[in-house]
């Protein structure tokens, strides 16, 4: 009996050892994620968000450019205007200084733009502060009458002192040639304007500019009036005659001026226009001869300037 039961045992062991093998190597089935399509990147894509960086990169270079040159050289022509701002007599017939119109004039200028913000609003739009260290005006006036004399050397004005006393000076031959130049400086503000910034297709369009601005500043002036002996009603034996014809008859002065203009730029070529006013105060270099009374005049030049941009 034991014999039976060993032997059946024995039958079936392999049985059983080929079913676990078989249960333990059966595949589990693993179901997989299905990814979502939008985490595949084509190159496609790739391609053209490298053409989009390349095209920001391209375009910030480009208006760095249209942007620069803020420093500017301006050469022009003036047309200028003197007024007396009170009474001045010229000692002739009770005659008083009259409004003289230059007949010509030149200038030159040099300054520079001061961003008030980094970068132009939309690339449109710039803030500045202009500084102008250099603004040199050079303005002629011819004769002031039509008159052959123009100033009397035998009459002069009485001038009380302070002791007491009096002295007696020429009057300024106000009405001779005159040379008219002048050194200034300015501050103010002004702001740029880029009216063709969004147009893609032409960009040598984007470096059209246009230029406002408003400057204050102060001036040095001289004011020098030719020597002309036939313009002197007085004797030529006359004492006075020589003197007033060896004398320098030069008046110095110095004032407030403000500048208003306007301007057109491509790249570092422009046209402009400038109202200037100058309100100063002419004294006489030779006041042994002409006394240290001062007289306000008021100068006011219309230019039209070509203007050279430079610089960053």
């Amino acid at each position: 009996m034991k014999k039976k039961q060993l032997s059946l045992m024995v039958a079936l062991f392999p049985l059983l050892a080929f079913s676990q093998t078989t249960e333990e190597s059966v595949p589990v089935p693993v179901l997989e994620q299905t990814k979502d399509s939008t985490e595949f990147v084509s190159i496609e894509d790739i391609i053209k968000e490298k053409e989009e960086t390349t095209m920001r990169s391209n375009a910030i270079m480009h208006f760095d450019q249209v942007w620069t040159r803020r420093s500017f050289f301006n050469i022009g022509y003036n047309v200028s205007t003197l007024v007396p701002k009170e009474t001045i007599p010229t000692g002739m017939d009770n005659g008083i200084v009259q409004n003289r119109k230059s007949n010509y004039g030149f200038s030159l200028q040099y300054g520079r733009s001061y961003r008030l913000h980094k970068k132009p609003i939309k690339n449109i739009l710039q803030f500045y502060v202009d500084y102008t260290p250099i603004d040199v005006c050079f303005n002629h006036y011819k004769i002031g009458s039509e008159s052959e004399k123009l100033y009397n050397s035998a009459i002069k004005r009485v001038v009380p002192e302070k002791n007491g006393a009096t002295s007696s000076y020429y009057y300024i031959p106000w009405d001779l040639e005159k040379f008219e130049g002048s050194y200034g400086m300015s501050v103010g503000p002004s702001f740029t304007v880029l009216p063709f910034a969004y147009i893609k297709n032409n960009n040598g369009l984007h470096f059209l500019k246009f230029n406002m601005y408003f400057r204050v500043g102060y001036q040095a002036s001289i004011l020098y009036m030719a020597n002309d002996d036939n313009a002197d009603m007085n004797t030529e034996t006359s004492q006075d005659f020589q003197n007033m014809s060896n004398n320098l008859k030069m008046n110095w002065g110095h004032g407030l001026l403000t500048t208003f203009g306007l301007s057109v730029t491509w790249k570092y070529i422009g046209i402009g226009y400038e109202h200037r006013v100058a309100q100063n105060k002419y004294k006489s270099v030779t006041t042994r001869d002409f006394g240290s009374d001062t007289y306000k005049f008021k100068t006011s030049t219309d230019r039209i300037f070509i203007s050279f941009r430079m610089g960053r």
